[in-house]
């Protein structure tokens, strides 16, 4: 298995841990939702030397040799997320954890789908629902506002942690995105590009196609971030299948079904138009089956290629899933490790009277800290 040597190793979350009170904890057993990369090894393996782990992996995602490892410290779940939406998952669960308590670690909103029928079941021995995405945040925040909602739903998600993190990921989808397309013989030079979504990860997209010299239009539903990018200088649209007509590369960056495989079938391209996403085909596209169903081609991660209405092609990269899982493991390096770091505080800590107040963070002292330890371990930095 390919070592990085920018990642610390799991002594950095046992250094973390020790700066909070622990005490007892609330949670014997964890279902944890995580991409199988590299990225993860550590944080997995620190969990598994404090609690019974049952991993579920991200199926776009997997490193075999990183999974062959945790095989040996944690169980491996085969699930999918439809599998997960089934309305027998709560018995599913029972037979994993029996009567004793557990925690959850989410990516993406695995749970969403039976979150009220799980509470029900596991009233007292569910002690909390971590989520780690933004995508996965829309979902959790819409089943509260619709639903009485008991167990405690926390999240990194909009963490002042993981700015870092979620900049670094645009970049590193500006980065595989630039490495595909040379694949074709091109680059990112004098492409049109439109991204789709301005949020945090989908600004650094825009700000890194620019220093690439891409020419950029930026879509968003919200009208305040369409201001806030035409504020930064970009050519903005309310407009998508109009701009994708013309446009050269799209980059779909807000994990919202923001486009209609079928509609995208329908378009009169000008040209080849080339796609990256930043998160699941299923969470990408509308009528995402018609991607599923199309001819796979080429290596790293591969793509399909859909004929639109013109004849024109659309290139699919990672078959509409995230590009920045392909290539190489992840530059993202230890930056991840701040939230995986705050995620680790989050189970330890002792949550109860959070109940019914919507989706609860970590505060502000509590994520300095952590920042201090990371840069104590990164750079040496002497503790204040």
């Amino acid at each position: 298995m390919r070592h990085n040597e920018y990642l610390l190793d799991k002594s950095y979350f046992e250094k973390v841990a020790t700066l909070f009170n622990k005490g007892q904890s609330n949670q014997k057993k964890i279902l944890v939702v995580e991409h199988a990369v590299i990225n993860s090894l550590d944080f997995i393996d620190y969990l598994c030397e404090h609690y019974e782990v049952y991993f579920i992996p991200k199926p776009k995602s997997i490193d075999r040799k990183v999974l062959k490892h945790l095989s040996k410290t944690c169980t491996i779940l085969d699930v999918s997320r439809k599998e997960l939406a089934d309305v027998d998952t709560p018995n599913w669960i029972k037979k994993i954890v029996g009567k004793d308590t557990f925690a959850i670690i989410d990516i993406g909103g695995y749970f969403v789908p039976r979150l009220s029928d799980i509470q029900k079941q596991f009233k007292g021995q569910l002690v909390k629902i971590i989520e780690d995405t933004e995508n996965g945040y829309q979902k959790y925040e819409d089943k509260l506002s619709n639903n009485s909602i008991s167990v405690p739903i926390l999240s990194v998600a909009r963490s002042s942690l993981k700015i870092e993190e979620d900049f670094l990921v645009g970049h590193e989808i500006v980065v595989k995105s630039e490495i595909f397309l040379a694949d074709y013989g091109t680059t990112l030079l004098g492409k049109k590009a439109l991204v789709i979504g301005y949020g945090k990860v989908g600004s650094s997209i825009a700000d890194n196609l620019r220093k690439r010299g891409a020419i950029v239009i930026v879509a968003d539903k919200r009208a305040i971030r369409l201001a806030n990018a035409l504020a930064h200088g970009y050519q903005i649209t309310n407009d998508i299948y109009t701009e994708l007509i013309d446009v050269d590369i799209v980059y779909i960056a807000n994990g919202e079904k923001s486009i209609d495989a079928l509609q995208l079938k329908k378009l009169d391209l000008k040209h080849t138009l080339y796609s990256f996403s930043v998160t699941s085909a299923d969470d990408t596209f509308k009528n995402s089956q018609i991607i599923n169903e199309l001819p796979h081609y080429g290596h790293n991660g591969g793509y399909r290629i859909l004929k639109t209405k013109s004849n024109k092609t659309v290139i699919l990269a990672n078959s509409g899933n995230a590009i920045n899982f392909t290539y190489s493991i992840s530059t993202l390096a230890s930056y991840v490790q701040l939230t995986q770091a705050e995620m680790a505080v989050i189970l330890q800590k002792d949550i109860s009277g959070e109940e019914n107040q919507g989706i609860v963070e970590l505060n502000e002292n509590d994520r300095e800290k952590i920042a201090k330890e990371w840069l104590v371990e990164i750079f040496k930095f002497v503790k204040s």
